[in-house]
């Protein structure tokens, strides 16, 4: 049992908040209608780690919310997701302006309640000793169910309401500098989304070396006039001699990466040379034809690794640029799925080689391309920054919530 310090109390936490309820449990679709003349109906998709999201929203009838007034939800009530996939997700209630219910989560009720920071108590759901408990208790119940008798039962730290009050505080800080970084991300994306769908398509030219506007047609090709394209293979399983050599072996499910710096598998030169796996080009494309990651795009990083037979890889010709390529194959291979039919879609070599483009002359290729690394680079920093901040947070939490780290309340130390 986690060591709290002597001047906090441990509580159960239905001794801290005594009304704990469970949100509509059932079948709601009879009662579902229009924005316009019902309420909203949140379910455990709108209750995220940390946050409460108020889009995908069903509405339910008047009346049925009526009769469910223990279902509803006010502002500053924390929720836990008390089954399914989101099992286990915590979240505080804001933004509300009015009351509506919510279904197969906890509802812990904030009214009436002094002396407890409901941010204190739901940063403390959220972090790893309580969430330990939460999942304990559900693997207790059939298929992972968590209950009001279980949630009441969860064990909590509570220090004096000014140092709940303090530590809540200084995580929110941290909770302010994710939301922001997380929005900067967003609006970079959305940048280079727009950069991408004008200088992709000639609609914005950009400078050459002498600051004069690039000028003239672009010219039409297909994909396979522009590279070398072939697919690779698989050694035989049943070789072990084949594989954990020194030979990386990419398959499509690397291609989600976008640059491909790792594998997870390597085989033998035995197994290379008694397949149809395929060394490829540092630098070129890989294009997945088929599965779940068909049409997905990236760019190997690697020396001397191999495709499968699910990659289509691109060693561009001279005239092309790999990276301007990798762009205008990423905007490519979405337009391509959509004209193959079927739950999974599934591409080719022949349809991928098929495919009309247009491309500029190498100069305005490169300066293009250039133009959107610097977009890519600039969003992965931001989300390294905010990966850094979610790991400090993190941290943070772990020795604020237990009080291996005390905060400063009224000028001294609490």
């Amino acid at each position: 049992m986690n060591k709290y310090p002597s001047s906090w109390q441990v509580q159960r936490l239905g001794k801290v908040f005594p009304k704990v309820v469970v949100g509509y449990v059932g079948n709601v679709n009879d009662y579902y209608c229009s924005e316009e003349e019902g309420v909203p109906f949140y379910r455990t998709l709108n209750i995220r780690n940390g946050y409460f999201r108020h889009i995908d929203l069903k509405y339910v009838t008047h009346s049925f919310n009526d009769k469910n007034k223990k279902s509803q939800i006010k502002n500053n009530d924390i929720l836990i997701a008390r089954v399914g996939a989101n099992l286990g997700m915590v979240c505080k209630v804001t933004g509300l302006n009015s009351v509506a219910n919510i279904a197969n989560a906890i509802i812990i009720k904030s009214s009436l309640i002094d002396d407890a920071d409901i941010d204190f108590f739901t940063y403390f759901l959220l972090s790893p000793l309580g969430k330990k408990q939460i999942f304990a208790g559900a693997a207790g119940g059939a298929q992972g169910v968590f209950n009001t008798k279980l949630t009441q039962e969860i064990k909590v730290p509570v220090p004096s309401f000014p140092e709940q009050q303090k530590i809540a505080k200084i995580l929110s800080t941290w909770d302010k500098a994710i939301s922001t970084t997380e929005r900067l991300i967003d609006n970079s994306t959305q940048q280079k989304k727009a950069l991408m769908q004008q200088l992709l398509t000639g609609k914005k030219r950009l400078l050459d070396g002498l600051g004069q506007r690039f000028e003239g047609e672009w010219e039409e090709v297909s994909i396979g006039s522009t590279s070398k394209c072939f697919s690779g293979g698989t050694p035989s399983r049943t070789k072990d001699e084949y594989y954990n050599g020194s030979i990386p072996w990419i398959t499509s499910g690397k291609l989600n990466d976008r640059f491909v710096d790792s594998v997870n598998e390597y085989i033998t030169e035995l197994g290379l040379q008694n397949s149809s796996a395929k060394i490829v080009k540092n630098g070129s494309i890989l294009v997945a034809m088929y599965g779940a990651t068909a049409g997905k795009v990236a760019l190997n990083t690697l020396d001397s690794a191999t495709v499968n037979q699910a990659v289509l890889a691109l060693e561009p010709k001279e005239k092309f640029h790999n990276l301007f390529l990798f762009y205008l194959l990423e905007v490519e291979m979405l337009k391509a799925l959509l004209l193959v039919q079927g739950g999974q879609p599934n591409l080719s070599a022949t349809i991928i080689k098929a495919i009309k483009i247009k491309v500029p002359a190498l100069l305005e290729q490169q300066k293009i391309a250039t133009v959107l690394t610097n977009a890519d680079k600039e969003i992965e920093l931001l989300e390294q920054q905010l990966a850094d901040l979610q790991q400090e947070k993190k941290a943070l939490m772990q020795v604020l919530l237990t009080g291996k780290k005390r905060v400063v309340v009224d000028g001294e130390v609490a």
